[in-house]
């Protein structure tokens, strides 16, 4: 099967969408071993499997935000949440549809951090040497970007479908987006709950700090369309 994206000229991501579609049916059939499962077509172009669908979305999707090594993890993570909602016992496909979405990226988020046994190490007040006014100077970056990729002003709705397909969250872990305007958006707060820190890759105890009654005050009137 290896000579499979060779055969059926796969691009980069479509070879890698491959490989995962064999490591979800290895660590599925581990994980549920009495259970049916959604598997690759065993002829033909195996990217009109739904299998390859999924895996291609999330490679897609987490481009960026999960290194190749930490697949196998993420992987195995949801079929382990899987297992406890479900207490082992699948009443229909065990489908690789749980590897995708926002709620698929929490659980990781959740999941990884039991998995560290502690948290990703903050960096401390002095290292991120802050002020209000660079904190103010990051959310009017943050606004002129959100005003060219969402609208002017931002939309709630357009907002939404790039928390789904987790583009925001990869905005914020390049630095498109501060995580400030995280930390005090009202539209962020609710689509994504009052867990919205677990989505995301930073801690974000120390931006906390810096979070005085001089910049909720400017964001209130510079991004008064979201309250």
């Amino acid at each position: 099967m290896e000579d499979t994206p060779v055969k059926y000229k796969m691009d980069e991501l479509q070879t890698k969408a491959y490989r995962l579609c064999l490591l979800w049916d290895k660590l599925a059939r581990k994980e549920f071993p009495n259970e049916r499962h959604s598997r690759l077509r065993k002829t033909g172009d195996p990217r009109k499997s739904f299998v390859f669908k999924c895996c291609y979305k999330l490679v897609r999707q987490t481009l960026g935000l999960i290194p190749d090594e930490e697949y196998k993890l993420y992987i195995t993570a949801q079929l382990h949440i899987m297992k406890i909602q479900t207490d082992g016992i699948v009443h229909g496909l065990v489908t690789p549809q749980i590897l995708v979405g926002d709620k698929a990226w929490r659980r990781w988020r959740v999941w990884k951090k039991y998995y560290e046994r502690e948290k990703i190490k903050p960096r401390t007040v002095e290292e991120l040497d802050v002020n209000p006014s660079l904190v103010l100077v990051e959310l009017n970056r943050t606004k002129k970007f959100l005003t060219k990729e969402l609208g002017d002003p931002p939309k709630y709705e357009k907002l939404e479908d790039k928390i789904k397909d987790l583009t925001f969250i990869r905005w914020v872990t390049v630095g498109k987006i501060s995580p400030y305007y995280v930390l005090l958006s009202p539209f962020v707060k609710k689509l994504c709950g009052n867990e919205y820190e677990e989505m995301f890759l930073f801690d974000f105890d120390v931006y906390k700090q810096n979070v005085c009654q001089e910049v909720k005050e400017y964001f209130k009137e510079n991004f008064a369309y979201e309250f």
